[in-house]
């Protein structure tokens, strides 16, 4: 007796048309191209550049990237649920508000930044103030907004688009004249061109209510509201600036470019679970509070299928990807792509159960606690490895940090969602 096809073929129709489906691959479109731009100018400024520089360009990206973070103030993370839960006509007035609260910290914490960045790495200060530059603009842009909004055209034309088009530029102007002056230079022009695109196109949304800034609450107090989501993008980002730079310190300049070229795959490999974030973010409270138990827990499983494919991926794939992208210079050996694998997998699971699942179950303390002991663990064991093993233990650090983050904050979801469907 053969069973019939039609059920089936119609549960796959359903999945492939699930909402989250469709929605997670419109803004993978967005990450799609940003990661081949990504990829590509690997090689090219390697070649034109040298892995020793491209490698210091890197530890300035890095904390260019802190300094974001900084700019952002949570608004990244929290940012797309709270938006998503709000009246349509309230959306407009609230992203108002942030952008005048994130333009005052802008101004100087792109001075301070530039001056530490400058002293750090050793490069001369107007390429470091471009390369910030670069990094702050789109965290005071309108992304967040566009993922919360379920908007992934405006995401891409206004947030993904300013950056690819900035590095195609970049890479051509290095290819003319190699230097990290006209690397820096196309990547700014291009950052802020988006940053004042994005404000412009949500200024005319006039179905998201009046631009209106919110006068009721002080700056202090509008930040203070924003402490939670702060503090673990904060803790979290120092995860992506401090290692390289405790690695830069301690270990040899030649096997620095190891360490950066393992970082930035595992930062590619990040990518391809950015939009499943960015869909599951307004996805998961906007049928309102009866569904996101469900929606919660099938996010969750999402993010362990994620998790446990691009760390086959991590596994299969860097070994040979990474002489390939270095010309050769550089080769990642078979058991660092496995503490690579791991490390992407907890990862996946952490992120997408903090920003997705415990912000909106209201677990915002749980998911700055996490953060803030996993980047002392993670600090702590980088410095102890490095010193001990040298690239390999850090690796090993920061792959174990991410496993440990993943089952605490998996075990605080579950609990939470199983309260709020009681």
């Amino acid at each position: 007796m053969t069973s019939d096809p039609a059920p089936r073929q119609g549960r796959a129709r359903k999945a492939i048309g699930h909402e989250l489906v469709r929605r997670s691959f419109l803004f993978s479109l967005s990450i799609i191209l940003s990661t081949l731009v990504g990829v590509v100018s690997i090689p090219v400024l390697i070649g034109q550049l040298g892995d020793t520089t491209w490698a210091r360009l890197a530890v300035l990206q890095s904390i260019a990237q802190f300094l974001a973070v900084v700019v952002g103030f949570g608004w990244g993370a929290t940012g797309p649920s709270t938006v998503a839960s709000l009246a349509v006509a309230e959306r407009k007035g609230f992203f108002a508000t942030s952008l005048l609260a994130r333009l005052v910290i802008l101004v100087p914490v792109l001075a301070a930044g530039t001056f530490i960045a400058a002293l750090l790495v050793g490069v001369d200060p107007l390429v470091a103030a471009l390369v910030s530059l670069t990094a702050v603009a789109p965290a005071a842009a309108a992304g967040w907004y566009f993922i919360g909004t379920n908007r992934p055209v405006a995401l891409f034309l206004f947030d993904a688009l300013p950056a690819i088009l900035g590095q195609a530029a970049a890479l051509v102007g290095v290819l003319i004249a190699p230097s990290l002056l006209m690397y820096a230079s196309c990547t700014a022009a291009f950052a802020v061109l988006g940053l004042l695109a994005s404000c412009l196109f949500v200024a005319t949304r006039s179905a998201d209510g009046p631009w209106k800034i919110d006068r009721t609450q002080s700056l202090r107090g509008l930040l203070r509201d924003q402490l939670p989501g702060f503090t673990a993008t904060f803790t979290t980002s120092l995860l992506t600036t401090l290692p390289v730079v405790i690695v830069q310190v301690i270990v040899p300049a030649s096997a620095l470019p190891l360490f950066v070229l393992a970082d930035r795959l595992s930062r590619y490999a990040g990518l391809v679970l950015a939009p499943i974030l960015q869909a599951i973010q307004s996805w998961v409270p906007e049928a309102g509070r009866e569904h996101i138990t469900s929606r919660g827990r099938i996010a969750m499983l999402v993010a362990c299928g994620i998790g446990a494919v691009g760390a086959i991926g991590m596994i299969t794939c860097a070994p040979w990807v990474s002489p390939l992208l270095s010309q050769g210079a550089i080769a990642i050996p078979l058991l660092i792509a496995v503490v690579m694998g791991f490390g992407f997998a907890g990862e996946a699971i952490s992120q997408v159960t903090g920003l997705a699942v415990l912000v909106t179950i209201g677990r915002s303390r749980e998911l700055a606690l996490s953060a803030g002991v996993a980047t002392g663990s993670a600090l702590l064991g980088v410095l102890v490895g490095t010193l001990l093993f040298g690239v390999p233990g850090a690796l090993v650090a920061l792959a174990l940090t991410s496993i440990g983050l993943a089952i605490y904050r998996s075990r605080t979801a579950l609990r939470g969602l199983a309260a709020q469907g009681s």
